[in-house]
């Protein structure tokens, strides 16, 4: 017999996990567009522009800190199992978007 939780342990739950899916959804679509504008800069003489810049730092920041810091050989996760370390990631980042929202509504 499985044993029911309550409701607000269900919605914090369920709030983390929905986090975490739209963190795994960004982190996963600036991806192509980072490369094609950096690919389309790599030949211009006054270099990337702001535009791809920021871009490139806001692809840093959702990786931070399991993919941007390599915090795992690459070679654990080869091909499509790259996917588990940037998943992890994004629980990561859920767990922190939580944790900060329960110390600001916990604030006098």
């Amino acid at each position: 017999m499985a044993t029911k939780m309550p409701n607000s342990v269900a919605a914090r739950v369920m709030a983390w996990l929905a986090l975490a899916l739209i963190h795994f959804g960004l982190s996963q679509l600036i991806l192509p567009a980072t490369a094609a504008l950096t690919r389309h800069s790599t030949g211009v003489l006054e270099g990337p522009g702001l535009p791809v810049t920021l871009l490139v730092r806001l692809t840093k920041l959702l990786h931070f800190p399991l993919v941007t810091l390599a915090l795992y050989p690459r070679e654990w996760f080869p091909g499509n199992w790259v996917y588990l370390p940037m998943a992890a990631n994004s629980l990561i980042w859920a767990f922190g978007i939580c944790l900060l929202l329960r110390l600001y509504r916990k604030k006098p």
